[in-house]
């Protein structure tokens, strides 16, 4: 016997809107009988220590403030990085790779076994930092039931990348590791559609060894580190007078990235001028966090509070007031702070107006709609034309606007030349994933 739909209709409508909000729903309604009846016999035990998916690690590293050429160096020890299960058994492996931008990861030799396995419960992870000439060792336990719940229990989205364009795809799928200065590492649950904060931790220096005696216990001298720094820095675009500050003591500072950037306020965004329906969102934040609001779920978006990250960009998908569908990419900076790292004092001082005082221990407020402010994007008849702004009542305050990409497109379509989708996937991204 079926469920009444109208109540399912309730039932999904309040996930999406936790789902939205950060609460980690943690129950999906079936939405059949003969569902709820192959999930009970298919996986009748599965629980965060057993449950099996596929899913992906990755990496990125901090960059250099008073360098914004440069990158940071880093690079993890040869044969001494793995994550285990609740039972022990490794179930990744994984030797250096690191993004160059904060929050963009990327891997290298190693990674998870495609075919699936087991969710982490702990790490194991060592590195050598050349900026810091020091070696690094974090074991820790990562938030088994957390990672469990964003990434079995979250509704699906459809993906709009290819090769997966017009299919269903978990919300989270990948755990992305960012390391900062002096051993501080950010953990997000991420995918090609959301990325959130999970935990944070601090490695613990390892003493007694440098980098003449880690290299001389290598088997047959590979993987060896370079031993000589101020080359291996040269190499990273590191200016003369860069280096030289090195030498002097300069270290980089690890509270931008551990709290600085990590401060929320309650905002959503708006777009406003020439525009009919706001359609499909992607937003992403200085903090390193993003997320992707689909067509389904843009009603719930704007209605629901909800604490975010400064923004650093953002992609609308739009029709304006003709009918004709357009794309929409902009950045909220003019410059960069550091290498792949966007200049967000700008943003930061315009929220600070509105919001003075908030700190990184106010991110769990849950603000009231009273409280919420937005950030306006607005169109011009020129849809070229494009201003951007921090509303909040009768306060206005402008916000910058620098790179702008935008494009007409096809009826139902994501992407500049893309043709009209089929009429099915058309409907799959106005109406959203049926599990």
């Amino acid at each position: 016997m079926k469920p009444v739909k109208p109540i399912n209709q309730q039932r999904r409508a309040w996930f999406t809107k936790a789902a939205l909000s950060g609460l980690g729903v943690t129950i999906t309604p079936p939405t059949s009988a003969s569902d709820f009846l192959k999930g009970l016999f298919m996986q009748p035990y599965a629980t965060p220590e057993t449950a099996v998916m596929k899913w992906d690690i990755s990496f990125c590293k901090y960059s250099i403030d008073i360098d914004p050429r440069a990158n940071s160096s880093l690079e993890t020890l040869w044969a001494d990085n793995w994550l285990k299960d609740a039972q022990g058994d490794t179930v990744a492996r994984f030797f250096s790779g690191f993004g160059a931008t904060w929050g963009a990861g990327s891997s290298d030799m190693g990674g998870t076994n495609p075919k699936g396995s087991r969710l982490p419960k702990t790490i194991h992870l060592s590195y050598y930092d050349y900026q810091e000439d020091r070696f690094y060792r974090l074991e820790a336990e990562l938030p088994l039931h957390r990672i469990y719940e964003l990434f079995f229990k979250e509704p699906k989205t459809v993906s709009k990348k290819s090769p997966r364009y017009g299919q269903v795809v978990p919300r989270f799928s990948e755990l992305r590791f960012g390391i900062a200065p002096q051993g501080f590492i950010m953990l997000w649950a991420s995918s090609f559609t959301h990325q959130v904060e999970l935990q944070t931790y601090r490695a613990q220096i390892i003493r007694d060894i440098d980098v003449k005696s880690y290299n001389a216990k290598l088997p047959g001298g590979t993987f060896t580190l370079q031993e000589d720094r101020w080359q291996e820095l040269e190499a990273w675009r590191f200016k003369p007078e860069t280096i030289e500050k090195i030498k002097a003591g300069w270290v980089a500072d690890p509270q931008w990235y551990m709290r600085h950037i990590r401060v929320k306020f309650p905002w959503r965004h708006r777009l406003a001028g020439n525009v009919s329906r706001l359609i499909e969102l992607d937003s992403y934040k200085g903090s390193g966090e993003f997320e992707t609001v689909g067509a389904w779920e843009m009603a719930m978006y704007q209605q629901t509070t909800a604490m975010r990250g400064i923004p650093e960009t953002a992609k609308f998908w739009f029709e304006d007031k003709s009918g004709q569908r357009h794309y929409l990419w902009l950045e909220f900076h003019l410059r960069q702070r550091a290498g792949g790292e966007a200049d967000l004092r700008d943003v930061r001082n315009a929220f600070d107006q509105l919001y003075p005082g908030r700190q990184l221990e106010d991110n769990e407020y849950f603000p009231g709609d009273e409280e919420m402010s937005t950030v306006e994007v607005t169109v011009g008849d020129d849809p070229d034309q494009i201003t951007a702004a921090l509303v909040k009542g009768n306060q206005r305050i402008p916000l910058p606007v620098g790179k702008v990409q935008r494009f007409a497109l096809q009826p139902g379509a994501h992407w500049n030349g893309q043709p009209s989708p089929p009429p099915e996937i058309i409907k799959l991204f106005q109406t959203g994933p049926s599990d």
